[in-house]
């Protein structure tokens, strides 16, 4: 087929074929493709294409595909089998992008970048040992390139929980080039991990000298100073995750602007919007009532999970469920620019815990649902969500998600307990994989939405969980919590301290040593044994 008689292409033809990726059809995304294949000069229609044929099983004409639209990109960066992994990656996939990756390299055998990519596509997927090795073999056959591969090492060790060395590493990389922006961003990284957040600091600003517009560096300074409670200009600062790719498609001029004690903000029609995960969601909503009680009309659009707890906030804001459209508005605020808005007035804080309300059909409901017992009735949650198809969310959840086996001398040893699983997602199956002497009472199955968790955490003593969603709810509504946290720990729990000013009513126990769970389990089982047996003694 020549150009005069190929098909008018048009930015459907991206979407349509991106939709169909993000599915996981390939079949579709390569028929709606394959006609285009000839317009070997357009980078874009290459690399869907290399997606495309890489989900078909066909790795030889993906890798061609792929190496075809690098070498049309001018000055890259990454190599173009990076961007295998969002759409392979979401559907658990990795099996197929390691043969495109090897094909590609037969292809081009002396692109560093396409090196690069099959190490950090080995570490992304869990496979450290073999991203160590490829990236030792690959040092030896690029020598000119040992700078920039030792810190990609550097990068791996601290992924594995190797930090001092990491850091031995890191710091060697330093000496040798003190103006080292990868070198002196990672350096930062790797202090805020440590919660020294002075050093952190120190060098996210040594970094921000060299490259001030960068968002993804930006945002990683917000994270810092909000775990050491600057929240004013952490607030501030944390605006740049709008600048990301793919955070908002709602225009910029009608962003809400932060208030003062002299902006009137009486009959505004302010629509708030969902981002980033349901935890951040159940954070933010304490914030909402104070812009009713400003007089504002509020709207929060949010996905049907979140539907009912929604409603039923203090003020009774309006709320839209799904859907692409949004309603009319004077002002947009996506739920994590709250605290920014509220910064410079009284409310700044939030409403006081609890600010969620369980709806009371439910717990009724719930209740006869659950064990009838006097023991300690105890809910646990173990594991997030693994979004697979975000690099960086992956990584996080695999150091704060505790695999249930772990868990099994804690479920085995707690006398005068009733365990209730809160666990919903990719993690829930392994309930099927303990001993058949523990009883984990699983209501998830039935499960619709939030309403129903609340429903179920409200008729339940404690809660013992990992950061996710579970620990925001429970704290959201008043309950007492155990959060076992990982050592490089969220902003919002607060380093050095077992409370965070966000939930008094969670306790915190945090790993003493990188991805090593034991101590916290044994914490947690010390703590959960006491409870149990002064629950005893009351009843």
């Amino acid at each position: 087929m020549n150009s005069f008689s190929s098909p008018m292409l048009d930015q459907s033809i991206f979407d349509n074929a991106n939709e169909s990726l993000v599915l996981g059809d390939f079949e579709q995304a390569k028929h709606i493709l394959s006609p285009y294949r000839h317009l070997r000069q357009n980078y874009q229609i290459m690399i869907l294409l290399g997606i495309a044929m890489a989900g078909c099983h066909t790795p030889k004409e993906a890798a061609k595909y792929l190496c075809q639209a690098q070498q049309l990109i001018e000055k890259p960066s990454t190599h173009c089998c990076c961007e295998l992994e969002p759409y392979l990656g979401r559907h658990y996939l990795h099996h197929l992008i390691f043969p495109v990756v090897d094909e590609a390299i037969t292809l081009t055998p002396n692109d560093i970048l396409l090196h690069v990519a099959k190490i950090n596509i080995l570490k992304h997927s869990g496979q450290f040992s073999l991203a160590v090795a490829h990236l030792k073999k690959t040092i030896c056959a690029f020598p000119q390139h040992t700078n920039s591969l030792l810190n990609n090492l550097a990068t791996l060790l601290y992924e594995t929980g190797k930090y001092r060395s990491a850091y031995t590493l890191y710091k060697t990389l330093e000496d040798r080039n003190p103006n080292s922006f990868a070198v002196i961003a990672n350096l930062a990284a790797y202090y805020n991990a440590i919660n020294d957040v002075e050093q952190a600091f120190l060098y996210y600003r040594k970094a921000i000298f060299i490259n001030p517009t960068l968002p993804a560096l930006r945002l990683n300074y917000s994270l810092c100073l909000l775990k050491a409670q600057q929240y004013h200009q952490g607030w501030i600062e944390h605006e740049w995750r709008l600048k990301t790719p793919n955070h908002s498609s709602l225009p910029e001029a009608t962003l809400m602007p932060s208030l003062t004690h002299d902006l009137d903000i009486k009959g505004k029609r302010i629509l708030i919007t969902q981002e980033e995960g349901l935890g951040d969601t159940l954070m933010y909503l304490r914030f909402v009532p104070e812009l009713i009680k400003r007089g504002a009309t509020v709207e929060l659009w949010v996905s049907a999970v979140m539907e009912g707890l929604c409603r039923r906030l203090e003020g009774n804001p309006n709320v839209k469920v799904g859907g692409t459209t949004p309603p009319p508005f004077d002002w947009h605020c996506p739920f994590i620019s709250l605290p920014r808005v509220l910064g410079a007035v009284p409310g700044k804080d939030g409403a006081a815990i609890p600010y969620l309300r369980a709806e009371p059909r439910k717990i009724a409901e719930w209740k006869d649902k659950l064990p009838k017992t006097n023991c300690l009735k105890i809910g646990i949650a173990w594991g997030g969500d693994p979004h697979p198809e975000d690099i960086a969310a992956n990584s996080t959840d695999r150091k704060r998600s505790i695999p249930l086996y772990k868990l099994v001398p804690l479920l085995q040893s707690i006398k005068n307990a009733q365990f209730i699983s809160l666990q919903m997602g990719a993690y829930a199956p392994q309930i099927h994989d303990l001993p058949a002497s523990i009883h984990l009472f699983n209501p998830m199955d039935t499960v619709h939405d939030m309403d129903d968790t609340a429903g179920i955490i409200m008729n339940l003593d404690v809660i013992l969980t990992v950061d996710t969603s579970v620990v925001h709810l429970a704290g959201a509504l008043g309950k007492p919590v155990i959060l076992m946290d990982r050592y490089d720990n969220c902003w919002r729990w607060i380093s050095g301290q077992e409370y965070s000013p966000w939930y008094p009513n969670v306790r915190i126990i945090r790993q003493t040593r990188p991805k090593i769970w034991g101590d916290v389990i044994e914490k947690a089982t010390s703590i959960l044994q006491e409870m149990a047996t002064k629950h005893q003694h009351k009843n």
